[in-house]
């Protein structure tokens, strides 16, 4: 599965360059930007909340209508199973044609589509998505409907990199709850 499949060598590798990128924008103050849609963008509030308590300035972005502007000095990191939902595509189109942003970091099921090439660092976690169900690959998870597999993944893979800096941070529960206790 997605835990086998991540301690690959090339695969851990691209997380640990992952957990480096959000540690220095953590640590320099950039700006993150946040970009998914439909159930892929409550997977990715769920980081963006995250991020907050450790002290990020985070813009999530799901429209063409909120699309704060984007600079250099800033992170953009995408949410898309399968790599090619329509509005996902056009919000990474706008940006990555406007300004090269500090950091792109893609997590897909398909980093060979537009999304997953886009990405200075693309994370391939395994999961059925609506692409594949289309494919007729169907036969991976009949009781998970498409992208369910793919979401639960995101989530779990998200908060493990919340617990790792965290821990670089020197960050306590305690101090992430008091966070929690703050924002809310």
């Amino acid at each position: 599965g997605n835990m086998d499949h991540l301690n690959k060598p090339k695969h851990f590798k691209h997380t640990q360059k992952f957990i480096e990128l959000v540690y220095d924008g953590l640590k320099n103050k950039r700006k993150f930007f946040l970009l998914a849609s439909g159930r892929s963008a409550f997977i990715l509030q769920c980081f963006a909340t995250r991020l907050v308590h450790l002290g990020a300035e985070v813009y999530m972005v799901t429209n063409l209508a909120s699309m704060p502007a984007l600079s250099k000095d800033d992170i953009l990191i995408v949410l898309s199973g399968s790599g090619t939902t329509a509005i996902v595509v056009s919000l990474l189109k706008n940006y990555v044609n406007t300004v090269k942003p500090y950091g792109i970091v893609t997590i897909t099921s398909h980093p060979e589509t537009i999304i997953g090439r886009v990405g200075d660092i693309t994370i391939k976690l395994k999961g059925r998505t609506k692409r594949d169900k289309d494919a007729g690959h169907s036969d991976t998870a009949v009781l998970t409907p498409e992208g369910t597999q793919f979401e639960i993944a995101a989530f779990v893979y998200l908060d493990a990199i919340i617990a790792e800096l965290a821990i670089k941070m020197g960050k306590t529960n305690e101090d992430l709850l008091k966070a929690h206790s703050e924002a809310t």
